[in-house]
């Protein structure tokens, strides 16, 4: 069985200290409280019942803000978030923003109610008023949206530059890039990476954007409309896998064959491609470290006793990316 000594070598504090903890004693902070339950819970150590604890302010619970449970790329990210939010002793708190500003408005507002220990934002809607500096600790995941809030993010750029490459190679001279990105053509660093590249080999891109709100739009017929105006097309950069699929079914519509027709790249995670058929080319992201950095990160300010950053350079941690080819190249 588990000692106040074993405890107290595994959190890194005073033998003395574990006790008045466990004993609601003294005044320490939260998060050395929070480490000390939970190492106690690990090592099956048994608190007893009076001292149990059951103050609501200790049960621990992350805010996740995304914006819609039935696109796949975030029905796999907010899946991770869970699991990892869970090894570190934190449950996950889902919100389905739809995009919706006054939506997610009421969301911070509700979640700082329930005295959430952190948020995990995704979402990026447009003007979107976040809690910045309310004492209530963020972590971005894909964008930064302000240089006070920590953001997690795969390499985008470089995703960009390798799709390019990729499709160049496969001898691609006429080139399309499409895109439902919520933060818009001057902020999509996918985009900026394809064209920088493309003008290094003096190729050209026509650019379509489906617009802020994906609700709004049909998007198969902005692809149909695509294709139509660039009969001559002969590769596509698809900025998301639920986008690239769309393009897929158009594609099948039109008579227009893959790959020998149109050589199809996407962006996101290669778990998703057991959905598709044919398989899709794709960028492929490590959605598993975004995770598990995201919560880290959080966890580290939540956990801290001034509630600072963590040491990130500039503020971000950015992810490595990799083309794995499939069948549409």
């Amino acid at each position: 069985m588990a000692t106040i000594q074993d405890i107290a070598n595994e959190v890194g504090i005073s033998k003395a200290a574990v006790s008045r903890i466990l004993n609601r004693k003294g005044s320490f902070n939260a998060g050395t409280k929070e480490k000390v339950f939970r190492v106690a819970k690990d090592l099956g150590y048994l608190v007893p019942r009076e001292n149990q604890l059951l103050d609501e302010k200790f049960f621990k619970t992350i805010g996740a803000v995304f914006p819609t449970g039935h696109i796949p790329y975030y029905s796999v990210l907010v899946s991770l978030l869970e699991q990892v939010a869970y090894s570190f002793g934190y449950s996950l708190m889902i919100c389905s923003s739809l995009y919706d500003k006054e939506k997610e408005e009421l969301f911070f507002e509700q979640l700082r109610e329930k005295r959430i220990s952190g948020i995990i934002y995704g979402s990026f809607t447009n003007d979107v008023n976040l809690p910045i500096n309310e004492d209530l600790p963020i972590v971005t995941v894909g964008h930064r949206l302000s240089e006070d809030i920590p953001v997690i993010k795969s390499d985008n750029h470089l995703a960009g530059i390798i799709a390019a490459k990729h499709l160049i190679a496969k001898g691609c001279t006429n080139l399309l890039y499409i895109s439902a990105y919520q933060v818009g053509k001057n902020n999509d660093e996918r985009y900026k990476g394809f064209i920088e590249e493309l003008e290094k080999s003096n190729k050209k891109c026509n650019a379509y954007f489906t617009g802020t709100n994906e609700r709004k739009k049909d998007i198969p017929s902005v692809i149909s409309q695509m294709f139509i105006e660039n009969v001559d097309a002969d590769g596509i950069f698809v900025e998301s896998y639920t986008l690239a699929v769309q393009c897929l079914k158009v594609c099948q519509s039109l008579g227009i064959s893959i790959p020998e027709d149109l050589k199809i790249v996407t962006y996101g995670n290669q778990l998703l491609n057991a959905y598709s058929f044919p398989e899709i080319t794709m960028i492929s992201e490590n959605t598993n470290q975004i995770a598990y950095e995201a919560v880290s990160a959080l966890v580290d300010i939540i956990e801290h006793e001034d509630n600072t950053e963590p040491d990130l350079k500039d503020n971000q941690i950015v992810i490595p990316v990799s083309l794995i080819e499939k069948q549409t190249t």
